[in-house]
């Protein structure tokens, strides 16, 4: 899975508001490779819903339907400018009919979700959970998650 971020003014020109943004490890989540870039990719191997093993830093948890795995990963964002605080949101690039993908309690799908409207800058920890039905068939879950940051 890709997660890619992405930099929005909302209406501010470049001169007023300078955003950086990056995708990092948290340290009790999975190794995000590609870590403190604003492109950082997260695989958990060959996983199960019983028995086997996760990586470290990734929760499975099993339900009477599903199956979740869930991490921790942290965004840092900084400005330099007059804005206050930052907009998030994040879309998949592919429709997912089978699986839940959630970044914080938040569902998301093709079209941008909010996940906040309104956050303070610095490092924060956001969690990126997965939830497989136990209908779905074995094989390879792949998907690109776009983050869309927009200074208020």
């Amino acid at each position: 899975m890709l997660l890619m971020a992405m930099l929005l003014l909302s209406g501010r020109t470049s001169a007023q508001v300078i955003l950086s943004f990056t995708i990092i490890s948290d340290p009790s989540g999975i190794t995000l490779t590609g870590s403190g870039t604003p492109a950082a990719t997260m695989s958990f191997g060959a996983v199960q819903a019983f028995g086997g093993s996760v990586p470290s830093g990734v929760t499975k948890t099993v339900g009477a339907n599903s199956w979740t795995l869930s991490t921790p990963i942290d965004l840092h964002v900084t400005q330099l400018g007059i804005s206050a605080s930052y907009r998030l949101t994040a879309q998949l690039t592919l429709a997912d009919a089978q699986n839940t993908w959630k970044l914080n309690a938040v569902t998301l799908s093709t079209a941008a979700s909010t996940i906040t409207a309104s956050h303070g800058y610095g490092t924060a920890a956001y969690t990126f959970s997965l939830t497989i039905p136990f209908s779905a068939a074995a094989g390879l879950i792949s998907n690109t998650i776009n983050l869309v940051v927009t200074a208020n």
